[in-house]
């Protein structure tokens, strides 16, 4: 049964796109695109095929679950956890799903050696470097437990990776620096990592501003689904927005001035006006914190959310429309509409969070349709 009340849309064909034109932009850099978390909310099973088809060289996953999905679709491709493992999934995953993992710590390391060993097998892994994002991975002055690490058997050592914590930050001085940091240190441990190593350290943020450094390989999400992860940067005029959100109007009515809105009334009316209620609220995956914040597209003219968003009721000001208003037009929460666009950067931003949170609300709780 259809619903009639929303319309989240992936196009597979921009996701393609964006793909080839990033794959283009690095070259000869290979190409890992980022499928974590149901493919930042866009689907992981129809876009894991479609990243494949466009010629990703690599998929970045985080559990074992994302990989099991990828590899019943009888993709070969090769997988990286974009996180460190637990004991247990690595039990499980060593044995079926061919992941290679990063490790950070000397634990990880010797658990992972044993866990070769115990196999007859060399497990594939990379060593993780913490330069400033003091999440996981080794420091960069633990170089004699770096080159030790290298010495363990039952490990093959296939790559040597960073994160970089504020590519998208208004000045890149200090990733550069930290960038510099990164290939000194891979200098110093040149004669324990193999030749033909893996060296990679560029997000999408890094891959868009700083391609000329890019390394073997550039591990990219949001650039892959069109989106940025501030508003320090533009994308490439290339790269499309993959997801749209829209909805209709379930009704509109006149409001006099002085009357409060939504729960809390924290939006009272200070003339006469036209309300429009929509069909969608955070049970939708429609930000309950863009409360007199939120921007609408009806009629290609951008109409503000007022009051507090419901679960499922979002209510708007559409007074200013000079067109007629009606019961069952459409209205866009993300997406185009005439010669307007609401992106979810600016979602984002009114709001204090990141695209990825609407993205992976919205197709957590709607049905996506592909195109």
């Amino acid at each position: 049964m259809n619903s009639h009340h929303i319309q989240v849309t992936v196009c597979t064909k921009t996701f393609a796109n964006n793909i080839l034109q990033i794959r283009q932009r690095v070259s000869p850099s290979q190409v890992c695109v980022v499928v974590k978390a149901n493919a930042y909310g866009h689907g992981l099973t129809k876009l894991a095929t479609t990243a494949v088809e466009a010629g990703a060289n690599y998929l970045g996953i985080c559990t074992n679950p994302e990989a099991k999905v990828i590899r019943d679709l009888g993709l070969q491709v090769k997988l990286l956890r974009l996180r460190m493992a637990l004991p247990e999934e690595l039990e499980e995953s060593i044995d079926d799903l061919n992941i290679e993992e990063q490790i950070g710590t000397m634990e990880s390391a010797v658990y992972l050696s044993q866990a070769g060993i115990k196999r007859g097998i060399s497990i594939p892994v990379h060593l993780n470097i913490d330069l400033g994002m003091g999440r996981s991975g080794f420091f960069p002055n633990q170089i004699e437990q770096i080159e030790q690490v290298c010495t363990l058997p039952g490990i093959k050592i296939v790559g040597i990776m960073t994160h970089f914590p504020a590519a998208d930050g208004q000045e890149l001085n200090l990733t550069k620096q930290r960038l510099e940091k990164f290939e000194h240190l891979c200098e110093l441990l040149a004669n324990s990592l193999p030749e033909d190593i893996l060296v990679h350290t560029h997000n999408s943020a890094a891959t868009v501003r700083l391609t000329s450094k890019c390394n073997h390989l550039v591990r990219v999400g949001a650039a892959c689904y069109g989106v940025r992860t501030s508003q320090a940067f533009a994308n490439p005029a290339e790269l499309k927005p993959v997801m749209s959100i829209k909805t209709r109007i379930a009704q509109v009515r006149q409001v006099p001035a002085g009357n409060t809105i939504g729960y809390d009334s924290l939006f009272t009316t200070k003339r006469d006006s036209l309300i429009a209620s929509l069909p969608v609220g955070f049970g939708e995956g429609y930000p309950r914190s863009l409360f007199n914040k939120g921007i609408v597209l009806i009629h290609g003219h951008r109409c503000p959310v007022v009051g507090r968003v419901s679960l499922n009721i979002t209510t708007v000001d559409v007074t200013d429309v000079p067109e007629e208003v009606k019961w069952g037009e459409e209205a866009v929460l993300v997406g185009c509409q005439a010669k307007e666009e609401i992106t979810f950067e600016e979602l984002a931003d009114r709001f204090g969070s990141v695209h990825t949170e609407i993205n992976l609300m919205a197709g957590f709780m709607n049905e996506i349709s592909y195109i």
